[in-house]
């Protein structure tokens, strides 16, 4: 498909549409269905404050549009309520696997910054001298000067760690305080850093829920954020594994829990709002009965498209790339207005989105426009034969 077609024939000035059709669009805005979007809106809402759990699970089937609606969250609905969001893709079952990806996000650095100028007004002075600097660099710049007295450095941070009001627990608040004076001899995160009992860790071994809730207000505070989010997607292929081994499903319970009792600190407003397909849902039920019955009244069901909602996502994807006005008749051009996609196709916006890229892209000067009902029909059936769905 040549940019003449795109033009003269589509009315288009890009294919507004991806082939693997997963993420955020490169064009038009990230839509959700109408229904789903209050519908969340309104469990966010009604559970955004007081007392108990901040966990929400999302359910659907694969390509239904759990990880749209994950980075709506992202995207959208956390700026709007000055939440710092954190989106994750199958970061993994172990609970110091977050604290790796949540950290070598942010970058060691950085991180140690954010501490630094949280507590430094808490820092002892000496004379006329303080061991706070008003400059990072110039910090680091003395603290490498001076190896020697680094074990003091360290003692004087974890005691203002604690003043400032970021944990009141020892062990945590001298990690929090390592993390800032060992930049000097190492300004990256490695994943042993987290792993308790491994040598260098910087996880306090049995102290690994105040750790990561320490680590939360320190980013919730230096953001100036109303709350954090972690948005966890593929969650569920651990879940999915049918011979998941009983160590494998300790640790992915284990890690649940933890996140849903971070979640319901009275001091940190944390979100965690995890995805899984119904599957995994049910299997998570089983596992843990308790567990999931906490969530239950928190949970968002992303159900198959209507055909409203399909001609909505198609509307705005292509509006976005316009190249003149569009027939009165048919807003959806060069697609039929009734889109003539089946069911199966339509109802999954995944399905859907890579079924318009290829029906723009394989499409020449001798397929007629609008499409026709056999061309858009043979472009689903190429990518989705319908035995494949039979089993």
């Amino acid at each position: 498909m040549n940019h003449t077609v795109l033009s003269k024939r589509f009315l288009l000035t890009a294919n507004p549409f991806e082939p693997v059709a997963s993420g955020a669009p490169l064009y038009g805005s990230l839509r959700l269905p109408e229904t789903l979007e209050n519908d969340t809106r309104t469990l966010f809402d009604l559970h955004g404050t007081g007392p108990g759990d901040k966990a929400i699970i999302v359910v659907g089937e694969y390509g239904r549009g759990k990880s749209c609606l994950l980075q709506w969250l992202h995207r959208e609905y956390c700026r709007e309520h000055q939440i710092r969001s954190f989106y994750f893709d199958n970061p993994g079952v172990h609970f110091y696997d977050l604290a790796n990806a949540l950290l070598r996000t942010l970058g060691r650095k950085e991180f140690a910054k954010s501490i630094w100028e949280l507590v430094g007004p808490y820092l002892p002075v000496s004379g006329r001298r303080t061991l706070f600097d008003k400059d990072f660099e110039a910090y680091l710049t003395r603290l490498s000067q001076s190896r020697a007295n680094q074990p003091q450095h360290t003692a004087a941070l974890q005691n203002a760690v604690r003043s400032a009001g970021l944990s009141d627990d020892e062990e945590v608040a001298h990690c929090l305080a390592r993390i800032v004076t060992d930049v000097v001899r190492k300004p990256y995160f490695e994943y042993r850093d987290f792993v308790p009992r491994a040598s260098g860790s910087i996880v306090p071994e049995r102290e690994e829920a105040p750790y990561f809730r320490a680590l939360l207000r320190t980013i919730e505070r230096a953001s100036s954020a109303r709350g954090i989010a972690f948005l966890i997607d593929e969650f569920e292929e651990i879940g999915l594994q049918k011979r998941l081994t009983r160590r494998a499903a300790h640790d992915y319970l284990a890690t649940m829990k933890r996140l849903i009792s971070v979640s319901r600190s009275d001091s940190l407003n944390f979100w965690i709002v995890l995805s899984m397909t119904p599957e995994a849902y049910e299997m998570t039920a089983e596992l843990d009965p308790p567990l999931m019955q906490r969530v239950s009244e928190k949970k968002v069901d992303v159900v198959p498209l209507t055909r409203d909602d399909a001609c909505a996502l198609l509307r705005d994807r292509l509006n976005a790339v316009r190249s003149t006005e569009v027939p009165a008749d048919n807003d959806l051009h060069p697609f039929r207005q009734d889109l003539g996609f089946s069911p199966r196709v339509l109802a999954n916006p995944r399905r859907l989105i890579k079924a318009c890229f290829f029906a723009l892209a394989r499409a020449g000067m001798d397929v007629k426009v609008p499409f026709e009902l056999d061309y858009i029909r043979g472009i689903e059936n190429a990518l989705f034969p319908e035995e494949e769905d039979d089993q």
